[in-house]
């Protein structure tokens, strides 16, 4: 099965954008949740520890949904378009087509941490002023976020800017506020700081170079990256027996070597047969090619106009057409039993559909 899609659902469609969930996404981050209500190792796990771990998955599912309608936004920003977004284990695939330019790539690369990087800072500042003086945020992500205690102290612990501990409710403002920084820069440094491909961070690389050395030399140079950060991760998830880092290494390792093929043979054909992006995650095409460029797509503000006004044509042919139907009814009425037997409705609907018919001629 080579297209993720086809293990997937809708959930819902947004800005002309659909929504897929992954059918592994449900089973793998119940497994996550389990994992942190049966831990016993190296001390069993508080009770309740595992809302806090569900809500934190919530949370992460919702932050990586805007993280991939960023890359969407971004792609239509510089005159491209986003069909969907694909929500999996390993986080989430814009499917966006772009401009075949460095610059196009570029923007819609960044826009994704972008908005996991605002997602940080409204929760950073909300964090200092909510409650004085001010909760320090989570900055090293591999200090896991902050659960509840023991049953003595059910409130979650939670270090002050000037350096003391304070509890709170775990089910409290500031609380979900720490919850939402963590998965956001969570995100953003591992897009950011794993440069490589096919990572955001290597995108971000990828474009840059495109810029001075051309496409295939720093798609080449990306690719070296990625195996560079797939050894990286990999150590990582063994020495931490990191089951999910694991399966990011070797995701990781597969694309590059897929994009290494495609830039040795100039194969046509993407990864998973999912056409990620035309630009951003697809191939680039030949400069060659002597095939008839595609004519421009319509925006995606002009395709939802449209739609619109096809949906309203719609509605007013069927509202005609049973106006039409009563019309009839209520003459056949008249001519069997008279105009007095018209009900006052009856009456005032058949002196406005009189009306509209000579408004209209």
């Amino acid at each position: 099965m080579r297209d993720p899609l086809s293990w997937s659902l809708p959930i819902g469609r947004l800005f002309g954008i659909t929504v897929r969930v992954h059918l592994l996404f449900p089973f793998i981050a119940a497994g996550l949740i389990l994992r942190v209500a049966w831990q016993t190792k190296p001390v069993p796990s508080p009770e309740g520890a595992w809302i806090d771990a569900a809500i934190v998955m919530g949370l992460l599912f919702l932050s990586v949904v805007l993280h991939e309608f960023g890359h969407c936004f971004g792609a239509r920003s510089v005159g491209g378009d986003a069909q969907d977004v694909l929500i999996w284990p390993l986080g989430g695939l814009a499917n966006v087509e772009v401009p075949q330019t460095p610059y196009a790539n570029l923007i819609t690369a960044a826009a994704g941490p972008l908005v996991n990087l605002i997602l940080c800072v409204l929760c950073g500042v909300l964090l200092y002023f909510i409650h004085p003086p001010g909760i320090e945020p989570i900055w090293n992500p591999l200090e896991g976020y902050h659960y509840r205690g023991a049953a003595s102290d059910p409130g979650v612990m939670v270090t002050m800017w000037e350096g003391t501990p304070q509890s709170f409710p775990p089910y409290s403002a500031p609380i979900l506020l720490t919850h939402l920084f963590y998965v956001n820069w969570l995100l953003f440094l591992v897009n950011m700081v794993l440069i490589g491909f096919p990572l955001d961070g290597g995108r971000i690389f990828q474009s840059i170079l495109w810029f001075f050395v051309g496409y295939r030399r720093a798609t080449f140079a990306a690719v070296v990256a990625g195996i560079v950060v797939t050894v990286v991760v990999g150590l990582y998830a063994i020495i931490c027996q990191e089951v999910l880092a694991l399966g990011l290494a070797f995701f990781i390792f597969v694309t590059c070597m897929h994009q290494w093929h495609v830039l040795e043979l100039g194969a046509d054909d993407s990864l998973f047969g999912y056409d990620f992006s035309q630009g951003y995650t697809s191939l680039e095409r030949e400069h060659g090619s002597t095939a008839a460029p595609a004519p421009p797509k319509p925006s995606w503000w002009k395709r939802w106009r449209q739609q619109r006004a096809m949906k309203k044509a719609q509605r007013d042919l069927e509202r005609r057409e049973m106006e039409e139907r009563r019309m009839d009814e209520l003459l056949e009425k008249i001519s069997a039993q008279g105009m007095s037997a018209l009900s006052d409705e009856e009456r005032r609907f058949m002196k406005q559909f009189s009306d509209r018919y000579r408004n209209k001629h």
